[in-house]
């Protein structure tokens, strides 16, 4: 079982890799900005530590097995605590920009997207070193902020119906009962 899991997680990681390096590569155009001189702005995905990801799977993955919680908690628990994650990540990120040649036109630290503008080569160590996942257009950015408030949304509504759920069972069946 450990062997499939590791298999997974390395499958997941390569996927992950493929896509940033795809979605860094096909928006290298981007990058390079008008011949005067200035650049166009881009948006940064920012990822968390891979370890810390890791780490919080395995720490679910054993509160599953152990039947503390549900499969539904489970997931609920992991997609929280990753976007906490991703916003350490991006505060992280905020801070070091202020240090390169980055500036951040706007940011959405919750989800770790950022439009910033900035050299080529202080844009692209960013995917170089981990610290973002993706690079896409300028143009993208609203799209991207938009598709993680409708994720964070769904998010909302699935913990909405898991407490609606908890509360029918937790019920009593013969109704209100008085101490007497």
């Amino acid at each position: 079982m450990s062997n499939l899991s590791s298999r997974r997680g390395l499958l997941a990681l390569a996927g992950t890799g493929l896509a940033a390096s795809l979605a860094g590569c096909s928006q290298l155009d981007s990058l390079g900005g008008s011949g005067d001189g200035t650049t166009d702005a881009v948006t940064l995905q920012i990822r968390p530590d891979e370890d810390e990801v890791s780490s919080l799977g395995s720490e679910i993955q054993a509160e599953l097995e152990n039947g503390s919680i549900s499969q539904q908690e489970a997931q609920l628990e992991y997609q929280e605590r990753r976007l906490e994650l991703i916003e350490a990540a991006a505060t992280d990120f905020e801070e070091s920009a202020a240090d390169s040649d980055i500036t951040i036109e706007n940011a959405e630290t919750a989800y770790g997207i950022f439009l910033v503008t900035g050299s080529d080569e202080a844009i692209l160590d960013t995917l170089r070193d981990g610290t973002a996942g993706a690079i896409y257009s300028g143009e993208q950015y609203d799209a991207l902020v938009q598709q993680q408030q409708q994720r964070e949304q769904q998010r909302a509504l699935l913990e909405q119906q898991q407490q609606a759920a908890g509360n029918e069972t937790n019920e009593s069946p013969t109704g209100n009962e008085t101490g007497g």
